[in-house]
């Protein structure tokens, strides 16, 4: 799944559509009662709820997040919780992401 890094969001979240693609690989999710501010301040129900062990590029952490319907405009939302989860440091001269955790670290190019 495809992921964009939000500074901003204060939760880390899949777009419905993704999930259906990925739900069948994902052990740990449940119906979620959460309501999700957006950054134009509507207000939209997340449908469920994911914890577990997130890996990327080999790295790993645990980590949660959210599921509703995004628009399409991105597939996972990588927001502050997950970016603290990995100690991600942006170097936003290079677009290098490095990230650290379970594995070690690696460098993520946006």
């Amino acid at each position: 799944v495809k992921a964009l890094f939000d500074e901003g969001a204060m939760v880390n979240a899949m777009c419905a559509t993704a999930f259906e693609q990925v739900k069948s690989q994902l052990r740990g999710w449940g119906t979620s009662l959460k309501r999700l501010r957006m950054a134009n301040g509507i207000v939209i129900p997340s449908k469920v709820s994911w914890k577990g062990e997130v890996t990327i590029g080999g790295i790993k952490t645990e980590g949660e997040f959210e599921v509703f319907k995004s628009g399409g405009g991105w597939e996972f939302l990588l927001g502050k919780l997950l970016l603290r989860a990995f100690r991600a440091i942006d170097e936003y001269e290079t677009n290098m992401v490095h990230i650290t955790g379970e594995g070690g670290s690696t460098i993520i190019y946006n």
